[in-house]
């Protein structure tokens, strides 16, 4: 923790070191003080983005030495818009910082010299990037003095809020659309939030817990709180540069749902740059979705400037956004970027899973799965140089969509005897590895 934050939660100081000084439309040249409730823009109907004052964070960065930072999200607390320390001390203290692997035999299997995994599957408290954006939102709930969240997901965002409030002490609600991943909505009633399943499919579901959130005057994580939700995301960027010795690389993966993930590393990237921390103009963003949910894919690929929604239809269902309302935001970042799009079908993204699971020992869940499967498609069609580092984004962790993975036969009630269990092991020597499998489902 900074020495700054550091006193300001003991009481002596109650400010953290931002230097966001307001919001401002997406679009339009409209503009509000940080305070301000707004979510987004009354004109254009955009998004709303945190504004920073660059100078500023910049100095106080050379301030304190990375040493005394927390290796957690508030490492870069300049850039991110949560002003009350009291709130920041709150939440999120043990989330961010995951791993960058270097992904040696999975890079091997796809020729890639230098791949890298950021394994955000191993994220506290729960388990996937989404505790990175939720923590944001948590800590500015807190700043406003509230005691209630709500939130819309398709999985992810829903067991991150139930984690994230119940350390704050916070009351959490999770809106669910008809078709979700169902270990995840046990888990979050687990963690004793209250969940509510609803007719329709995520878009709708959205569009009424917007309504909801107006009548009732309940924050939505994911909505309400969304400027804020989103600057989380960037925190991605930060780390996987610092963590390359402040060399950004030459290529990002990530998958695209709403798109908050690969418009905010943009933006996380750049600010990078605008700080003197590292060069980073020369990384290209290139985002992956399932064939059955790509509005924002087909978009790049037709080089449109905004996207058609589409009706979901694919296991994947963290992905399964048909009207992203950060979607041209990635068009944006992709296009400014020099980077491209792709898609997988289910059956390429469960092998993606399978690939990941045999070459490198992690289990993702189909939002992974998806990254995977469109990496190789990338690193097929030559998109990588050999010299060139390669990052890809692994989003969330498989052992909470267990249920929806394809499963695999195995002996079940072998006899408990020398014979037939010896005759059973030599059976399943002769099957088919996990990872010739796979190979073949993505070379199909």
């Amino acid at each position: 923790m900074s020495t700054t934050t550091a006193q300001s939660t003991q009481g002596s100081r109650q400010r953290t070191r931002s230097c966001a000084t307001g919001l401002a439309c997406h679009r339009c040249d409209r503009s509000w003080p940080l305070e301000d409730p707004v979510f987004s823009c009354p004109d254009c109907g955009k998004g709303l983005d945190i504004v920073y004052d660059y100078e500023l964070a910049a100095r106080h960065f050379a301030e304190v030495p990375a040493t005394d930072r927390p290796e957690n999200i508030w490492h870069f607390e300049e850039l991110l818009p949560i002003v009350d320390a009291r709130a920041q001390a709150r939440v999120g203290q043990y989330s961010g910082y995951t791993p960058l692997i270097r992904a040696d035999r999975l890079g091997a299997e796809l020729g890639i010299e230098n791949l890298y995994l950021k394994d955000d599957s191993a994220q506290r408290p729960s388990f996937s990037y989404k505790d990175r954006v939720v923590s944001m939102s948590i800590a500015r709930l807190l700043e406003k003095g509230k005691t209630e969240i709500g939130c819309v997901s398709t999985g992810n965002v829903g067991t991150a809020v139930a984690s994230l409030a119940a350390k704050a002490g916070v009351d959490a609600y999770v809106v669910y659309p008809s078709r979700l991943e169902a270990t995840k909505a046990r888990g979050v009633m687990a963690l004793g939030a209250k969940v509510c399943q609803v007719e329709g499919n995520y878009d709708e579901a959205n569009k009424r817990c917007r309504e909801v959130a107006e009548a009732t005057g309940m924050d939505f994580a994911n909505i309400t709180l969304r400027p804020f939700y989103a600057e989380g995301a960037k925190t991605a960027a930060f780390e996987i540069v610092e963590q390359l010795g402040w060399h950004s690389p030459e290529h990002i993966v990530s998958p695209a749902a709403g798109g908050t993930l690969s418009s905010r590393m943009h933006k996380g990237l750049g600010e990078l740059q605008l700080m003197g921390l590292a060069e980073t103009s020369a990384t290209a963003i290139h985002i992956a979705q399932p064939s059955g949910c790509n509005p924002i894919a087909s978009a790049i690929l037709a080089e449109e400037a905004e996207v058609v929604p589409v009706m979901p239809e694919t296991a994947a269902h963290s992905l399964a956004i048909g009207a992203p309302g950060d979607g041209y935001l990635v068009i944006d970042a992709v296009l400014e970027r020099g980077g491209t799009a792709a898609f997988a079908s289910d059956p390429e993204i469960f092998a993606g899973i399978d690939l990941l699971a045999a070459s490198e020992g992690l289990l993702t869940e189909p939002a992974g799965g998806t990254t995977i499967a469109v990496l190789e498609k990338l690193a097929a069609a030559g998109r990588f140089g050999s010299d060139e580092t390669v990052v890809a984004m692994i989003t969330g962790n498989g052992m909470k969509t267990l249920d929806d993975h394809p499963p695999k036969p195995w002996p079940e009630k072998v006899e408990c005897e020398r014979e037939a269990m010896a005759a059973a092991l030599e059976a399943l020597k002769d099957t088919e590895r996990l990872m010739d499998a796979a190979r073949r489902q993505l070379q199909a």
